[in-house]
C-alpha cells in the first residue's frame, strides 16, 4: 500500500513540474474565456469574492476600476472533454449597490486534489517522530534569506515532499501528443476600496503591494502576498499556508495553519493556535496571543519599540536583538527557558499564580520584549538556537 501511495504522489508531483515548465513553449489548440468583465468602482465600493477550487492570480488595477478575467486553454483534448472541463466551472459576477460580487467555483480541480493528497499521503507513510529528539538546531536568517523562503516555497515544498518519500525527482518531456490544460483567473483590483473574501480549497497569488482593507476568511487554502496593510483589515486563516513580505497593519488569525511566514510584521496583532509561524524581522508594535504553537522569531529592527506575547503551551525560539539596548521580561510560570547552555525551568507555585521569571536589559531602554506565558518553553539565541535540555 505504500508503495503505491508513494507512486501516486510521484505521478502527480511530475505532472506539474511537466506542465509548470511547458506551458510557456506550448501552442495551445483551444482558448476559451469563461468570464471577463469590467466594474467601474469608488472609495465606497466593496468587492465581495467567493472563491471555491480555484487558482487565481491577483494585480493592482492601473485605473480605477476592477477587472476580473477567467480563461480555459485545451491542447489535445477531444471536445467532449473539453466541453465537460468548459461546463465544470461555474462563474458568476455582478455591481449591485456599489457592491461588486464575483464567485467561482469548480467541480473538476486536479490541482486542490493533489494539494489535499500530499498531506494525506506524506502522512499516512510517515507518523510523527519525537521532534524533542530529532529536531535539527534553528540557524538565525537573515531577512532577505526569508523573502527567498516565500519567493521560492513551492519549489523546496516539492523537494521536501520527493525527501520525504525517498524518491528522486523526475521531469516529464514535453510530446506533441500530450495532453494539457492551462486555467488563468487574473483579477485586478484598485485602490482604497474593501475586499471581502471567502476562500476554500483555493490559492491566492498577490503580485503587487496592497494597502486597501482586507476581510479574508480562508479555509484549506494558500494565500501568498507582497506587502499589505490597513488598520481595519482582518484575516481569519485556518488550515493550509500563509505568506507576506511585509505586513504594515491589521489583524490576522491562524488556527491550524501549516505555515506562517512572514518577511517583516508591523503595527498588528497576530492570534494563533496550533500554528508554525516563522517571522523574518519585528517591526513596531506588534502583539501575538497563541495557544499551542510553534513560533521562530529571528530579527529586530532597531527601534521596534515593543513586542507584547500572550501564550499558553506555546514553543518561542528568539533569536536576540542585535546592536541595540533592549529589555526582555518574562511572566508567568511553568514555563521552560534555554539560554546559552543553561536551563532553568519556573515552576507554578500552590495558587497557579504568575509571577516575573526573566529579566535582561534595563526597563529604562525604549526596546521593550514582554513575555506572558504558562506551560511553555523559551529559547534564546544569537546565531544558533538548539533543541533539549543539553542546551
Amino acid at each position: 500500500m505504500k508503495t503505491l501511495f508513494k507512486l501516486f504522489l510521484v505521478v502527480l508531483i511530475t505532472v506539474q513540474i511537466a506542465q509548470a515548465q511547458n506551458t510557456s513553449t506550448v501552442e495551445m489548440d483551444e482558448i476559451h474565456t469563461i468570464f471577463d468583465e469590467t466594474y467601474t468602482t469608488d472609495a465606497n465600493t466593496t468587492l465581495v469574492l467567493d472563491l471555491s477550487n480555484t487558482a487565481a492570480q491577483v494585480f493592482k488595477s492601473k485605473d480605477d476600476n476592477v477587472r476580473i478575467i477567467y480563461t480555459m486553454e485545451f491542447k489535445n483534448y477531444r471536445k467532449k472533454i473539453v466541453e465537460e472541463r468548459l461546463k465544470s466551472a461555474v462563474v458568476k459576477g455582478k455591481k449591485e449597490n456599489n457592491k461588486i460580487t464575483y464567485t467561482s467555483k469548480s467541480r473538476n480541480s486536479r490541482y486542490y486534489r493533489q494539494y489535499h493528497y500530499e498531506d494525506i499521503l506524506v502522512g499516512r507513510l510517515y507518523k510523527k517522530q519525537d521532534t524533542s529528539k530529532t529536531q535539527k538546531p534553528i540557524s538565525r536568517k537573515s531577512l532577505d534569506a526569508i523573502y527567498n523562503q516565500i519567493k521560492y516555497a513551492e519549489r523546496d515544498r516539492l523537494r521536501e515532499l520527493y525527501g520525504t518519500i525517498k524518491v528522486k525527482p523526475r521531469v516529464k518531456k514535453w510530446k506533441k501528443s500530450d495532453k494539457l490544460q492551462i486555467t488563468r483567473v487574473e483579477i485586478y483590483i484598485p485602490d482604497n476600496i474593501h475586499v471581502r473574501a471567502t476562500i476554500e480549497n483555493s490559492q491566492l497569488v498577490f503580485a503587487d503591494d496592497f494597502s486597501n482593507q482586507f476581510t479574508f476568511n480562508a479555509r484549506n487554502s494558500k494565500l501568498r502576498f507582497k506587502s499589505i496593510g490597513n488598520n481595519l483589515s482582518n484575516f481569519d486563516v485556518d488550515n493550509g499556508y500563509f505568506s507576506a513580505t511585509e505586513i504594515n497593519a491589521g489583524s490576522y488569525s491562524f488556527a491550524n495553519t501549516k505555515a506562517v511566514t512572514i518577511g517583516k510584521v508591523s503595527n498588528s496583532l497576530v492570534n494563533s493556535e496550533f500554528t508554525k509561524v516563522e517571522l523574518g524581522e519585528i517591526g513596531r508594535n506588534n502583539k501575538i496571543i497563541d495557544f499551542n504553537s510553534k513560533y521562530i522569531i529571528h530579527n529586530f529592527h532597531n527601534d521596534f519599540y515593543s513586542l507584547n506575547l500572550e501564550t499558553d503551551y506555546t514553543e518561542i525560539n528568539l533569536f536576540s536583538p542585535e546592536n541595540m539596548d533592549y529589555y526582555l521580561e518574562t511572566f508567568g510560570f511553568d514555563t521552560m527557558h534555554y539560554k546559552k547552555g543553561t536551563t532553568t525551568k519556573f515552576k507554578s507555585n500552590r495558587k497557579n499564580k504568575p509571577s516575573k521569571m526573566m529579566v535582561i536589559g534595563n526597563e529604562n531602554y525604549p526596546n521593550k520584549i514582554k513575555i506572558n506565558t504558562t506551560h511553555g518553553i523559551i529559547r534564546f539565541g544569537e546565531k544558533r538556537i538548539d533543541f533539549g535540555e543539553e542546551n
